[in-house]
């Protein structure tokens, strides 16, 4: 599946992916990756949402799962609530995963909820599994969001 992904022969992905949900359904991986197919490259949209969705219900606390299907809705589907609830779910599951709470304040940033962007980036600050190599760009972003939130 992801050599034929590679090589931009999406059907062929798609029938590989499908036959490995039948043969190993407990794995949310391929179900994971039949939703990005769906969703990103074969214009399926409404095929995509419950391939993401077995995805997460196979593997609650797995971030990227939230973080994929949280990108899928902003940036194919436009839909910034989606997005948020997809990611609060997730928060729910994995609460201190850095990466979902800068998900978290970028969603909102974007969305001009300039407080709440800067409330997830202070979350993001205190979680401990930031890697100290990112303490300070994160501390930047932040005190920019807090001038935006200013103004």
């Amino acid at each position: 599946a992801f050599i034929k992904r590679f090589y931009h022969d999406y059907l062929g992905a798609r029938d590989a992916y499908e036959y490995l949900n039948r043969v190993n359904d407990s794995d949310p991986v391929p179900f994971y990756n039949l939703g990005s197919l769906y969703g990103y490259y074969l214009n399926e949209r409404a095929k995509a949402i419950p391939k993401f969705e077995a995805a997460i219900q196979r593997d609650s606390v797995h971030a990227s799962f939230y973080l994929g299907f949280a990108d899928f809705y902003r940036e194919v589907m436009n839909d910034s609530p989606s997005a948020e609830k997809v990611l609060l779910r997730g928060l729910f599951k994995v609460p201190a995963d850095a990466n979902i709470l800068i998900a978290m304040g970028v969603l909102y940033k974007t969305m001009g909820n300039f407080s709440k962007a800067v409330e997830y980036y202070e979350k993001v600050l205190a979680s401990s599994s930031l890697p100290d190599s990112e303490r300070p760009r994160i501390t930047a972003e932040l005190e920019r969001l807090k001038q935006s939130a200013e103004q």
